[in-house]
């Protein structure tokens, strides 16, 4: 059971190439498109918040379809909790998003295909820590999460795991609250950090 809340946090946080994709072509050096974008004048803001939107919706989706495929095939029942579900995977992913939309805003002339690399390495080290290849890597997840707790929380492919995890085992909500909250606090940092650095594109990078 456990093997399956990591993998959806690993599901999560590699939808995050979607929006590093989208972002990173939004700069002007990237391609003819942004170049274009970028002496039409339009603001920064005006093409980014689109753009996370729409990655964002259709990464939900998939992931949905995802959460429904597991629950089927490996008969997992939260007993009438799938809206709660739902609701965390629309968090997670807006987390996803957040982290692509760093990555592919990050300043310098890394291509896409760099990027995307680095955004597949950080995800697999994370589901190491979620415990996701196994059974020893389970018990290093444990070890690492009893002696620094706020591992569980900084770690995106945990915090995933987590707010499913919560919704099954406990009958009180305020895990699963928590856990929102804090997915969604750590998407708004990302997210600010990657408008941060486009705001900073100017024509000069053409």
């Amino acid at each position: 059971m456990r093997f399956y809340y990591a993998l959806l946090g690993m599901a999560s946080i590699f939808a995050a190439q979607l929006a590093e994709q989208s972002v990173w072509r939004l700069q002007p050096t990237a391609s003819a498109e942004g170049a274009r974008r970028a002496v039409s004048g339009t603001s920064r803001m005006r093409l980014l918040i689109p753009t996370i939107a729409g990655c964002w919706v259709v990464s939900t989706a998939f992931l949905a379809i995802a959460f429904g495929y597991i629950c089927l095939t490996a008969h997992i029942d939260f007993a009438g909790r799938e809206p709660l579900c739902l609701i965390g995977i629309a968090v997670a992913s807006l987390l996803s998003c957040g982290l692509g939309a760093l990555v592919g805003s990050l300043p310098g002339r890394m291509g896409s295909d760099s990027r995307r690399g680095l955004l597949t390495a950080v995800t697999c080290l994370l589901s190491l820590f979620a415990g996701l290849y196994g059974q020893p890597t389970m018990e290093l997840a444990d070890s690492v999460a009893k002696a620094f707790p706020a591992a569980t929380w900084i770690n995106p492919v945990c915090l995933v795991r987590d707010l499913f995890y919560s919704v099954y085992y406990y009958d009180a909500l305020a895990p699963f609250a928590l856990r929102i909250a804090a997915g969604t606090t750590m998407a708004a940092v990302f997210l600010a950090i990657s408008a941060a650095f486009m705001r900073r594109y100017t024509h000069e990078h053409l």
